[in-house]
């Protein structure tokens, strides 16, 4: 459930944001009891969008529908790890190209060992 504080922090916001946004004490409290279901992590994405994404001064339902740049956390984590495991795949390419020199293969190593650290115990875990 949605916090009085919470929410009149994110009422605060939408007011810097919007020049043109007035809240009175009966509009909030109308607000809020259609927006209290909401969670306070919820309530404060979707502040957060909304001064982000929308064009006008916003509604209570501009801001409870709002899903521009809402991102949900598993979704976001699920896309971190194919990122990661895309950029693993790079790094073991580069090791298996045949390259003119040595100095150039060990100048290209050392750049990624210092630009990809995290990969250094998986490729040894690799080559093992």
């Amino acid at each position: 459930m949605l916090s009085k504080e919470v929410f009149k922090r994110g009422l605060e916001e939408i007011q810097i944001a919007f020049d043109n946004f007035i809240m009175t004490e009966e509009k909030a409290r109308v607000w809020y009891k259609y927006a209290s279901y909401l969670s306070d992590v919820d309530f404060k994405k979707k502040i957060q969008n909304c001064i982000r994404g929308c064009r006008r001064t916003p509604t209570l339902a501009d801001i409870i529908d709002f899903r521009g740049y809402y991102v949900d956390e598993k979704l976001e984590s699920d896309l971190l790890a194919q990122k990661q495991e895309k950029e693993w795949e790079r790094y073991k390419k580069v090791e298996k190209i045949p390259l003119r020199s040595e100095k150039t293969k060990i100048m290209t190593y050392n750049i990624l060992k210092n630009v990809i650290p995290k990969y250094q115990e998986k490729l040894k875990e690799e080559q093992k």
